[in-house]
């Protein structure tokens, strides 16, 4: 029994000793509780990838006087209590990060929470570019993929070698898809492709509409379509869809398909059999040897969004081990993902335990997992700046990979900047000989500025026109000759830290500071505009402009729009044949020498265009006809947007040079305005661009 009872204790002794005997003492293990939020129908492949990841994490320290380790908690993302799951976690402080969820409009619910309360979450797989640009520069929420901006580049890339001329998208209404929709006509303009159509389907009916349109017997002459599904039912509707199609029209087919991640493997969740695909799908990168590790291991490919889950665990045990006493976990991680000291360390154990011993000492290592880099941008460290996707066929129910493409292997580098930060390249011409028309001697100028939102989250559209009456007034205009619309309920919003505060920049100028507003949005309709802009003062519309043939008239109008319609208000909407309607009247009764309509709205160019042929009008617009416009200056403190970026750019450049020329002005625009191509429309009607100036709409420097 002694003898037993020796055993015992020296088996007791050496458990208490280091694991490999190295230390010389008993190791420490700090422990650290993790939320991971996947889809629960995965679960199987999501806890051997994080068994996986936890392994090379334990063996990686063996034989260190300090480790970490890290205990899950799994969270069926598709729960219906999801929300709540999420508030009780954020709140309870033995929980130290989230990793997850998998999908975009999940992640708006888990985001949102983390955000407030400043708790560590690394989404792996969000992918939607709203919700990482509200999120950027708040060092809580980490992504580890760029934005579906980048994807949605990728494929327009393919459909260019593939040597179409004409492309299409079809997409859903959702966080996920709204990168498609926001970024796709920018994107192929810049790559030299011929927008054909852009469907936003709701419903199940309208995404098979949709297929419909597109399975023509030209469907093959030169177009290309990119496919971006809500969600993975979406495309099994989509082939089914063009299964029914085959039976019915068979001399007919579908034009050039590429589809998003959305259809991407495991092919055991699709059943696809109705024609061949080819995609895209966030990957490993190659040269990391991941993949084949994981065949070898699980005897199949990995899976979309491994991968992510692999380094997110990888990431967030290096910040355990490199988080110093009294610093947080997101600190940590900043220090992780911005360390520059040279380390050849991989995800492999033995280079890992590199990794762990330099974080240890304090000293920061320029880290990789098998995703790749991870260097993330500097200014917002919203996402990492280089993504690798697999470019994949399906056929017959199997996928097979091609290839591996990145931005960086495409033809424009993202390597230093955020994707929505994407300038455009591609701008109008004009003729510096264009012959000018004889106007008459100029007298006076008018100004009529509209803001068509009424909600605080639509803020930037209320503060932007606020910026433009400020302006003005700086320009020499006096009240009696500026007509401003606006509904005015932004500035002692509830939600307004600020009262009485309107802003354009977080630290800017109170533009709401003596402002005048003639009338509230919800007071006028459209022919009251009209009327307005006409002169004819009534009791009921006591505010007018009185412009004569020898006046100018700039007018400044920002809101929502879409293609051929601007919103008024919350619910109305007007069209473009409702602006040209007023400023045809204008014209034939002589109330304008010339006018200047500047729109900050998405699709504006569609109402360009569908006023052009009025002699001495001439249209500058935020976005063309096919194009979103984008938010540009963001307040993190009240989670808004507080500005537009084309009127951004529009107003400061008439500060600093107001006898600008409109050519050269339409250039500073084209080159500063984001995500979108703000356009012009009307020239040849209105005079040579070179020579015509803003100091006409501005009666002094």
């Amino acid at each position: 029994m002694n003898k037993l009872l020796k055993v015992l204790c020296l088996i007791f002794l050496l458990a208490a000793c280091s694991d490999d005997g190295d230390s010389g003492g008993k190791a420490t293990v700090k422990k650290h509780k993790v939320a991971v939020i996947m889809p629960g129908k995965d679960q199987a492949r999501w806890e051997r990838v994080a068994a996986w990841a936890l392994e090379n994490i334990e063996r990686a320290q063996l034989g260190m006087r300090e480790k970490v380790k890290i205990e899950i908690e799994w969270k069926d993302e598709s729960d219906a209590d999801l929300e709540e799951y999420v508030t009780r976690i954020v709140d309870d402080q033995t929980y130290e990060a989230i990793i997850g969820p998998k999908n975009s409009a999940d992640g708006r619910i888990v985001a949102d929470k983390c955000n407030g309360a400043g708790k560590t979450l690394i989404m792996p797989t969000v992918t939607s570019t709203e919700l990482q640009r509200m999120h950027a520069g708040n060092n809580c929420v980490w992504n580890l993929a760029q934005s579906d901006i980048t994807q949605c580049e990728i494929l327009l890339t393919q459909a260019k070698l593939s040597e179409v001329s004409r492309v299409g998208l079809i997409t859903a209404n959702n966080d996920y898809s709204k990168s498609f929709s926001d970024w796709f006509a920018f994107q192929a303009t810049e790559h030299g492709l011929a927008v054909d159509d852009e469907i936003i389907y709701m419903s199940e009916d309208e995404l098979r509409e949709a297929v419909r349109k597109q399975w023509t017997a030209e469907s093959k002459t030169g177009k290309a379509v990119i496919f971006a599904p809500g969600k993975e039912t979406d495309a099994q509707v989509f082939d089914d869809e063009i299964g029914r199609l085959k039976r019915m029209r068979p001399n007919n087919s579908f034009p050039k398909l590429f589809c998003s991640d959305m259809m991407s493997p495991p092919a055991e969740n699709l059943m696809l059999h109705s024609m061949d695909y080819e995609g895209l799908a966030l990957s490993a990168d190659p040269s990391s040897g991941f993949a084949s590790a994981y065949i070898a291991r699980f005897g199949e490919e990995p899976a979309m969004g491994e991968a992510h889950l692999f380094d997110a665990l990888l990431m967030v045990a290096y910040a355990f081990a490199a988080q110093k006493d009294g610093e947080t976990l997101n600190e940590a991680i900043l220090k992780v993902v911005d360390g520059r000291e040279p380390c050849a360390c991989s995800w492999l154990p033995t280079d890992m335990k590199k990794a762990f011993a330099m974080l240890q000492n304090g000293q920061q290592p320029d880290l990789r997992g098998v995703t790749g880099d991870w260097t993330f941008d500097q200014v917002t460290h919203a996402s990492v700046l280089n993504t690798t996707y697999s470019h994949w066929i399906l056929s017959n129910g199997e996928y097979t990979t091609l290839e591996y493409l990145s931005p960086d292997g495409s033809g424009r580098t993202t390597s230093t900047a955020q994707a929505w930060e994407w300038r455009n390249t591609v701008m109008q011409d004009f003729s510096s000989t264009q012959q000018d028309f004889n106007y008459p001697p100029l007298h006076d100028r008018w100004a009529v500025v509209v803001a068509t939102s009424d909600t605080w989250a639509n803020y930037r559209h209320q503060s932007d026109a606020l910026a433009m009456y400020q302006l003005l007034k700086r320009h020499g205009y006096k009240d009696d000759h500026i007509l401003m619309v606006m509904e005015d309920n932004i500035a002692y919003d509830p939600h307004n830290l600020y009262p009485g505060v309107v802003r354009v920049r977080p630290d800017g100028e109170n533009v709401y500071k003596d402002a005048k507003v003639d009338y509230k949005l919800s007071e006028l309709t459209i022919s009251d505009l009209k009327q307005i802009m006409l002169g004819n003062a009534s009791e009921r519309l006591p505010h007018v402009i009185t412009p004569t043939a020898n006046d100018n008239v700039i007018v400044f109008w920002c809101g929502h729009g879409g293609k051929n319609l601007l919103a008024w208000g919350n619910d109305g909407t007007i069209s473009g044949s409702d602006i040209r309607d007023i400023v045809s009247a204008m014209s034939e009764e002589g109330k304008f020498r010339k006018i200047l309509f500047a729109v900050d709205a998405c699709y504006s160019g569609s109402i360009g265009e569908a006023c052009r042929g009025i002699k001495g009008a001439l249209f500058i617009t935020a976005a063309n006809a096919s194009e979103p416009s984008k938010a540009d200056m963001k307040d993190n403190e009240m989670g808004i947007w507080l500005s537009n970026g084309f009127t951004r750019a529009f107003q400061e450049t008439i500060d600093a040079n107001s006898d600008i020329s409109l050519r050269d002005l339409y250039y500073i625009l084209a080159r500063h305005t984001v995500g979108s191509h703000a356009s012009v429309y009307n020239a040849e009607l209105y005079g040579n661009m070179y020579r015509n100036t803003m100091a006409e709409y501005l009666p002094k420097k």
